[in-house]
C-alpha cells in the first residue's frame, strides 16, 4: 500500500531543503538551485512548488534574486499539510473518498478498521512538522 506518492516525497525533499536554506542565510533558493541540490527533474519540481505555493507553505519571488522561500517556519508546517498539497486528501481505501466510490461500504467488515487507521495517520500527519523531520536526519 502506498500512502506516500513520489510526488509527495519530493515536496518533502524540496521543503526540507528550502528549510535548510532559511537556516543558512535566508536568502530565495531557485528551482534550479533545487532541483540540483535534490537530484529531481526541474521540470516536475516547478509543478510541485505551485502546489506548494497555492497552499501557503512557500512564497516565490521573481528577478534575478528571487526564487522560493518558506511561507512559514518549519515548525509551523504539518507532514499532512505538505502531503495533502500535492497528493489530495491523505486516503487509506478508496471507499473513503465518497458512498458512491464503493457499493458495499455498508455492509463490509473492513470499513471501520480501515478508518480507524485513515483517521489515526493523519492525526499522525497533522502532528509531525518539517522541523521534525529536520531534526531526524533529514539533511
Amino acid at each position: 500500500m502506498e500512502i506516500l506518492r513520489r510526488n509527495s516525497d519530493y515536496a518533502l525533499r524540496a521543503l526540507a531543503a528550502l528549510a535548510r536554506a532559511d537556516g543558512d542565510d535566508g536568502r530565495p533558493v531557485s528551482a534550479h538551485q533545487l532541483a540540483r541540490a535534490e537530484r529531481l527533474a526541474e521540470p516536475h519540481l516547478r509543478k510541485l512548488l505551485q502546489k506548494l505555493e497555492h497552499a501557503g507553505l512557500i512564497v516565490s519571488s521573481r528577478g534575478a534574486a528571487g526564487g522560493f522561500r518558506l511561507a512559514r517556519r518549519p515548525e509551523a508546517i504539518s507532514l499532512l499539510e505538505a502531503v495533502e498539497a500535492v497528493q489530495g486528501k491523505l486516503v487509506v481505501n478508496r471507499c473513503f473518498l465518497g458512498r458512491r466510490a464503493c457499493s458495499r461500504r455498508d455492509s463490509c467488515p473492513l470499513s471501520a478498521k480501515l478508518a480507524g487507521i485513515q483517521e489515526g495517520l493523519g492525526a499522525l500527519f497533522g502532528r509531525v512538522n518539517l522541523a521534525d523531520l529536520l531534526a531526524a536526519g533529514g539533511r
